[in-house]
């Protein structure tokens, strides 16, 4: 069973139907809330589970077998006012890329003077490769080191 905590998450869904290996996958729907702790790829989850996800990307349903979810992490930061964004995804020589920045507070701004874990997640087609990140580990702060090496199916 999938245990969510609060985290930003990315979901990745690729067409079934799509033969070409190196297809960009297109993005559905994504959300900042948080999924699950650190980042993941899921390419499957039990129904209610699955029913939360859908809830929370606003989309009727997640079609495991043709989507996957990704979740960026943007790693603890000392401060409030950070977030993750999704650039772009690219899939070449058979690995999906998912590449991404953390975006900081603009100077002078008044934000949480806590520490906080920013994320990112989208649903997106479903890729059966490896999805490696860009870059691996969140600039600053104290992020964990992202890959392949945390994917969970």
């Amino acid at each position: 069973m999938l245990a969510f905590v609060a985290t930003l998450s990315l979901i990745v869904t690729v067409s079934a139907q799509d033969t070409k290996k190196d297809a960009e996958p297109k993005i559905y729907a994504k959300t900042s809330a948080r999924t699950v702790a650190g980042p993941v790829v899921i390419r499957g989850a039990e129904q209610k589970a699955s029913a939360n996800f859908a809830k929370m990307l606003k989309v009727d349903a997640i079609d495991w077998k043709t989507q996957m979810v990704v979740v960026i992490s943007g790693g603890t930061q000392r401060t409030g006012g950070y977030s993750v964004s999704a650039t772009s995804l690219e899939v070449k020589d058979g690995k999906l890329t998912v590449n991404w920045k953390l975006n900081k507070p603009a100077p002078g701004s008044i934000v949480t003077q806590a520490l906080t874990m920013p994320s990112l997640t989208i649903l997106v087609d479903r890729f059966e490769g490896e999805v490696l990140f860009n870059p691996k580990s969140a600039p600053g702060g104290v992020g964990k080191k992202l890959g392949a090496d945390v994917q969970r199916n």
